[in-house]
């Protein structure tokens, strides 16, 4: 008997030992880690900041719709929005502080262009507030600014860019500042916005 002493493990098994570490870890499930994203701004007077965030396609239109949330998203949140293109506002009958923005990033094309986009289809939601939430169509020049976009509108394509605006409704200030940099899915949308071309 050998009481006490280690087996001796020679350096290939280390390496053999390694290497599916390294493969187990390339299969960990992860929620969209190469998105990044940051919401910040007002909605009637309550402050927000939202850096987690899923995009949802619908490739025949190269229509795009985010789904900015101050909450992490779940795999299965994220799944359901890259299908439908819908976000529920509220998550265990309490309101969610999140941003939908659908719109059309390249007018209609594939590729993005900051001058094409003349309207954004724009939900907003408070957790402190539900008398914050607001669903408006705002035109640029008026309400945003894209100060820039970029990429390629197809599935496993990518978007970047950032829009920034304001708007009033019933004396109350709500403004955006959205900074995005998104993997397309690669399964279009059931739904999202008509672009045209």
């Amino acid at each position: 008997m050998n009481f006490g002493v280690a087996p001796t493990t020679s350096p290939r098994m280390w390496r053999c030992h390694l290497l599916a570490c390294a493969c187990l870890l390339g299969f960990a499930p992860t929620v969209d880690a190469q998105n990044k994203c940051s919401a910040t701004g007002v909605m009637a007077g309550e402050k927000f900041v939202a850096n987690n965030c899923a995009a949802a396609l619908l490739p025949d239109e190269h229509s795009v719709t985010l789904w900015f949330s101050e909450a992490p998203l779940s795999q299965a949140e994220v799944d359901a929005f890259q299908i439908s293109a819908y976000a529920n506002s509220s998550k265990d009958g309490k309101e969610r502080t999140m941003l939908l923005v659908a719109f059309c990033p390249g007018g209609g094309k594939a590729v993005p262009s900051a001058g094409s986009v003349k309207r954004i289809d724009l939900g907003l939601t408070h957790a402190k507030s539900a008398m914050a939430s607001a669903q408006w169509l705002v035109e640029a020049p008026k309400d945003f600014k894209v100060e820039k976009l970029s990429g390629n509108l197809k599935p496993d394509g990518n978007l970047a860019g950032r829009i920034t605006g304001s708007r009033k409704s019933d004396g109350r200030t709500y403004t955006w500042d959205l900074m995005f940099d998104v993997t397309l899915p690669a399964t279009g949308a059931a739904s999202g916005v008509t672009c045209g071309t």
